[in-house]
């Protein structure tokens, strides 16, 4: 069963829920090679702590903030220009603190720009919602 939620039906849509489904689901077993391979070389995001961080994650960054199990709603997908898209979603985690599994949401905006024939993350900025 697919974690994602469409807002708006769409090839663009569909092709990149897709792409940032490998993304999360890399993230949530602790895969830097598979995470890495759809991000841009020039990738930066911002966490929902306000930290910037420039460059693909290590693996040890990627474990040092695990999450235990994602759902993404509301996803949506808008062309820019040719080789470009901005995608905007609900992110739901649950992390695991202690013994106790507790769930935030976020409010999520990406860049994603095609490399040759394949879309990869450029840019990444999660801010929770209150």
């Amino acid at each position: 069963m697919s974690r994602i939620h469409l807002a708006r039906e769409g090839g663009l849509a569909r092709e990149l829920a897709g792409r940032v489904e490998e993304v999360w689901n890399a993230y949530l077993v602790v895969d830097q090679e598979a995470h890495s391979a759809v991000l841009a070389d020039d990738y930066r995001a911002v966490h929902p702590d306000g930290s910037v961080h420039a460059g693909k994650p290590s693996v040890q960054a990627i474990a040092a903030a695990p999450i235990e199990d994602y759902w993404l709603r509301e996803f949506q997908a808008w062309p820019v220009g040719d080789e470009g898209a901005i995608v905007s979603y609900t992110a739901e985690i649950e992390v695991r603190v202690g013994l106790s599994a507790q769930r935030h949401q976020l409010e999520v905006g990406e860049v994603w720009m095609k490399h040759g024939c394949e879309w990869k993350c450029r840019y990444y900025h999660a801010t929770p919602v209150k």
